[in-house]
């Protein structure tokens, strides 16, 4: 967690009888990471850094000689990540099926999640050797794929498993937004994937 004052602080957590944030100076990896990305936070706004994605996909780089890595999950672009409407961020934490805001209760018992930014694992994604293939969400991904062919099909046989039917719409249309696809590649010359026939590639 990051915070933007007269420069950037990281976000450290104390405990004295309670949970309390301390606000310390940036590293320059930290900095950086803005700096890459051409991103200027305003004062007062909060957000998050994944180090460790960067470093799990120089991880993935080092061991592929030839192949795709697809990161599938919830995110933006550098740009909408650190829009001004998300300016606390999208850290999140779950509780019970309810999804809050706090960090500091139910410890140990509720998930902490927040969303990836994409151009952060596309530009250094091609530093570690890694091209860039195609970006999309995942109705457009799994339409391209012929999900949605096959959703009409199934509908057009009145197929007795309406179970198949819910999770069918589920992935292009309760997830279909929400989720994006971002396909990477290495020692392949061919850019063309069927999946990626909607693909963003402007979206840095």
């Amino acid at each position: 967690l990051v915070e933007m004052h007269e420069s950037l602080k990281e976000i450290f957590v104390n405990f004295n009888n309670g949970f309390t944030e301390e606000l310390r100076p940036a590293s320059q990896e930290l900095q950086n990471y803005f700096e890459e990305q051409n991103i200027v936070l305003p004062k007062g706004y909060r957000t998050e850094i994944n180090l460790e994605a960067l470093e799990w996909l120089n991880d993935i780089s080092v061991h592929l000689a030839s192949g795709y890595v697809i990161t599938i999950d919830y995110g933006y672009t550098a740009s909408e990540y650190y829009s001004a409407k998300r300016n606390l961020g999208t850290l999140a934490c779950y509780y019970q099926h309810t999804v809050t805001g706090n960090l500091y209760e139910n410890i140990g018992k509720q998930d902490i999640t927040a969303h990836v930014n994409f151009s952060a694992l596309a530009i250094w994604g091609k530093k570690y050797g890694l091209d860039f293939t195609g970006y999309c969400n995942q109705n457009y991904f799994l339409r391209s794929l012929g999900l949605a062919s096959f959703l009409r099909k199934v509908e057009l046989e009145n197929v007795a498993d309406k179970g198949k039917l819910i999770q069918i719409n589920k992935l292009l249309f309760d997830m279909g937004d929400k989720f994006k696809v971002l396909i990477q590649q290495k020692g392949i010359a061919t850019k063309l994937l069927t999946g990626m026939q909607f693909s963003q590639h402007n979206f840095l």
